[in-house]
């Protein structure tokens, strides 16, 4: 009667998790989560790079509930919240800095709404402030966190020094989810065809983009959510439309 009643309940939690992740055809990020797991990539750790509140990671966490959940996010303001969702789920863990190639400082520049804070000031009466960053290379291998992983970066430009301090992650990583600009934001940001070409050299290839989005006053390409895959992935053997 126990496992009757278990297999009915991983059913149902099957069936609500299919619906909150709405169609499979949807271009955006939660349809290309779900679009992830139907091809089954399974990462036994979750890397969430401007974790903000953690509202990324919770919605991952409903269809990889047994892998591991690491935020990253340097804002004292979103300390609580995410402090919160460690003592809530025992598989979540925190680190209160930004990422990059290696430990140490990094200007950084805080908007009002906290949302569109990073590295470059873009004239919105940001605040300038000091913030710790680390890179993931050694959260990694400091808290034992297993792969394979799936690594998601909302980083505002900053997403090249990152990369550089995950050479040892990317080895065994399966989905990398970048949000990828139309535009140069800041300095040392790569445009959306730019962060393509850098992927391939470091072994991975687009497989699809969500969350399109275009700016308000000329409609011009304004930034998108990039899903790359390894490249010797046997999906892209397939060249044909059907």
């Amino acid at each position: 009667m126990k496992k009757r009643l278990n297999n009915i309940l991983l059913k149902l939690i099957q069936s609500l998790t299919k619906l909150f992740f709405s169609s499979n055809s949807q271009l955006t990020m939660k349809g290309g989560l779900f679009r992830a797991y139907n091809r089954n990539i399974l990462p036994k750790t979750v890397i969430d790079v401007g974790a903000a509140e953690g509202n990324w990671s919770l919605d991952a966490s409903k269809l990889w509930p047994n892998a591991n959940f690491l935020m990253l996010e340097p804002l004292i303001e979103r300390k609580i919240k995410l402090d919160q969702l460690c003592k809530q789920f025992n598989n979540f863990f925190y680190v209160q800095a930004g990422a990059g190639s290696k430990i140490g400082e990094l200007d950084f520049y805080v908007t009002s709404d906290l949302d569109g804070s990073g590295i470059a000031d873009n004239g919105t009466n940001s605040k300038k402030i000091k913030i710790p960053i680390t890179s993931l290379d050694t959260e990694i291998e400091r808290l034992n966190l297993k792969g394979p992983y799936l690594l998601k970066l909302d980083t505002h430009g900053f997403e090249v020094p990152i990369l550089e301090g995950a050479e040892n992650i990317l080895k065994e990583t399966s989905l990398v989810i970048i949000e990828c600009y139309g535009l140069r934001i800041a300095p040392s940001s790569l445009l959306f065809w730019e962060m393509c070409q850098y992927m391939e050299l470091k072994g991975f290839r687009l497989l699809e983009i969500v969350d399109v989005v275009l700016r308000e006053n000329d409609y011009a390409f304004w930034q998108c959510d990039a899903f790359f895959i390894p490249s010797n992935n046997p999906i892209f053997n397939k060249i044909t439309y059907h």
